[in-house]
């Protein structure tokens, strides 16, 4: 009977980080939604998206320029306007790689959020090529396929970084934990 007690003791000692996490996430889960909610929008970000991905289309030769959160592209008698919305900026991307970290209890709080700002960088670069390289493929291949670029392409590709950042995190520290 007490070794039972042991082993019950034993597993919900292993469950801790686990239940720990889930917690934490979904406590984490009510700002994005509440932002989702009340349609919050961060305006600057999408306007710096624009011409960051603007700039870096026209270096590549192309006529582009942005007005506030509009990508301008002009060439070959025909113009495209791409806006790049709120969704577009891969907000929820970052807040969901930063809360990923934030909620995986392995390392000191210290550790998670330094990760979790590295993570959103990471992320942010990650979204800017999404945008340039969605744009461009659609330049050079036709805006029929924008969607298609877009959606499964990009948007799931996203998700499989987030999920690899995130592994990739969890890997480096369960190899320095404990270190600062």
């Amino acid at each position: 009977m007490a070794k039972r007690l042991q082993k019950k003791k034993g597993v919900v000692e292993k469950l801790k980080p686990v239940i720990t996490f889930f917690i934490v996430f979904n406590l984490l889960a009510i700002p994005l939604y509440i932002s989702l909610y009340t349609n919050f929008s961060f305006e600057p970000l999408q306007v710096f998206d624009a011409k960051i991905s603007a700039a870096s289309i026209k270096a590549l030769g192309y006529d582009a320029s942005s007005n506030y959160f509009t990508i301008n592209l002009s060439g070959g008698g025909a113009n495209q306007k791409i806006d790049i919305s709120w969704d577009s900026t891969g907000w929820k991307s970052m807040y969901a790689i930063f809360a990923l970290i934030l909620a995986t209890p392995i390392s000191r709080l210290s550790r998670r959020l330094k990760a979790g700002l590295i993570g959103i960088g990471i992320v942010f670069v990650l979204n800017y090529l999404r945008i340039t390289t969605t744009i461009l493929i659609s330049t050079r291949f036709g805006f029929n396929l924008f969607d298609i670029v877009h959606t499964v392409l990009w948007r799931e590709g996203l998700i499989l970084a987030i999920v690899g950042i995130w592994l990739l995190w969890l890997n480096i520290e369960k190899h320095n934990f404990g270190k600062s």
